[in-house]
């Protein structure tokens, strides 16, 4: 923990990470500043990439995106908003061309591009190439805590900044999940999927080597893997594993998508534990390990058209359960399953083993570790979240710390998608707003302005 005296640059709000979650609360922090004319909260958010980029390693030719482009960065807040799809459309001439496709899901690499267009218009307002490193209350005499020190590095030259925060924002999505006692390699022997598009162009450049691939996992990833290694390496063997008996297609029915409607939000954060922890349970089909029907089709069509050509280069085997990865000599890997039907070990030698296992975020993320004292526990042992997002602070800890993409246990599935950002943003933005209009600093026994008053002058880095 920190203590004396208060050097470095203070913001009303430091965001830690700026994808998707944090570039909405952007947006609306900026918009929400003009329509009210009103002063701006003065905000840093700290990125590690040197650019804004979503999921980049997962850009594949012809994929879409699963869910409404009404679902946008602001439009469930604000239909007029300058930074909608629409408006992005229309200043990218292509508004007409698109509502002439005559669907509501555009590819993933447009969106991608929709997100870039918005996050240059907020470009003032975070530093790219700039990894947190350590996040620390200051205490002062009386053990109080009224301000955040958050230190992070230059990428480019390894110096280090650190700045003050009066209320932080914590938004930097899952880590990658690997099957326990496994690691990834920097030869491209093992990977994970987050890191696809780099390694596998990286290390496996010649497509039409015959390469051997196999593949670990059963959503949406792990079946897009597939298809884009045997559509772009067309001698390659590839064996696509899971550990159940066939892939589950998601459940985007009507009546079951309305689990991800805002209004979902109040209602599974009102529920008790038990009962919220069972409806969950009950419709992770709708994201974890759940693959797209029309894909899941053009997958079977391929296998069913190769197994007509009496072409055996491409498989799918389930009921497989990775135990064990073996690195070889000459740059080779043995995976180790158990066939779960057989009762039985198997082994399957490859050039690359592709984990497409999923993300996962722990209760109390690492960087936060050194507030863990201030925030409290839930009986889970995570941070207790109240309705808007916040952590449960103890007694003397004044800054508010917004966790995005970590509530999913208390607040439900959309958490860590992208349904509600443009609502969940509007939430956190109206109580950083009320606290801003509320906070007088005591200083040397005189009231200073709020923070974002006295620091307007220094602008933003």
């Amino acid at each position: 923990m920190a203590q004396g005296k208060l050097d470095g640059r203070i913001y009303d709000l430091v965001g830690v990470g700026f994808g998707p979650s944090n570039l909405a609360l952007a947006a609306t922090i900026r918009e929400e500043a003009e329509s009210r004319q009103s002063e701006e909260l003065s905000t840093l958010f700290l990125e590690s990439k040197e650019e804004f980029a979503w999921h980049p390693d997962m850009l594949f030719k012809g994929t879409t995106i699963q869910l409404s482009f009404l679902k946008d960065l602001v439009t469930l807040r604000n239909p007029q908003s300058r930074y909608s799809f629409l408006v992005y459309l229309k200043e990218a001439g292509r508004l007409i061309d698109f509502i002439n496709l005559r669907t509501f899901f555009p590819s993933r690499a447009e969106f991608n591009d929709y997100y870039r267009w918005v996050a240059k218009q907020l470009d003032d307002m975070v530093q790219y190439g700039h990894r947190v490193t350590a996040i620390e209350p200051i205490e002062d005499e009386a053990g109080r805590v009224d301000f955040i020190r958050v230190t992070y590095q230059n990428l480019a030259d390894g110096s280090e900044e650190s700045c003050l925060a009066r209320n932080l924002v914590f938004a930097t999505g899952g880590t990658a999940k690997l099957p326990e006692g496994m690691t990834t390699t920097d030869d491209g022997r093992v990977f994970h999927c987050g890191n696809f598009l780099s390694q596998i162009e990286t290390h496996f450049s010649d497509q039409q080597a015959a390469h051997e691939f196999v593949i670990v996992g059963s959503g949406q990833s792990a079946v897009e893997i597939f298809q884009y290694l045997y559509e772009n390496y067309p001698q390659a063997d590839i064996t696509a594993t899971l550990r159940r008996f066939a892939y589950q297609p998601a459940d985007e029915s009507h009546f079951v998508n309305t689990i991800f409607h805002p209004e979902m939000t109040d209602f599974l954060f009102d529920l008790p534990e038990a009962d919220r922890e069972r409806l969950i349970s009950e419709h992770y089909d709708t994201n974890y390990s759940a693959v797209d029907l029309d894909l899941l089709a053009e997958v079977y069509k391929e296998l069913y058209e190769r197994k007509v050509e009496g072409n055996e280069q491409i498989r799918v085997r389930s009921m497989l359960e990775l135990r064990e990865l073996e690195l070889l000599e000459g740059g080779r890997v043995r995976a180790h399953f158990f066939d779960l039907i057989k009762q039985a070990e198997e082994q399957i030698e490859a050039d690359s083993v592709l984990l497409a296992t999923g993300y996962e975020r722990t209760g109390i993320p690492p960087l936060l570790d050194s507030l863990s004292r201030y925030l409290r526990k839930d009986g889970h042992g995570c941070l207790e979240t109240d309705r808007q997002y916040r952590a449960v602070g103890q007694d003397g800890f004044r800054p508010q710390v917004f966790l995005q993409g970590f509530c999913e246990h208390t607040h439900g599935l959309s958490d860590t998608l992208l349904s509600v950002l443009p609502i969940r943003s509007k939430e956190i933005f109206d109580e950083l707003s009320r606290e801003h209009l509320q906070i007088e600093i005591q200083t040397d026994g005189e009231l200073r302005e709020p923070v974002g008053a006295a620091f307007a002058s220094e602008g933003r880095g």
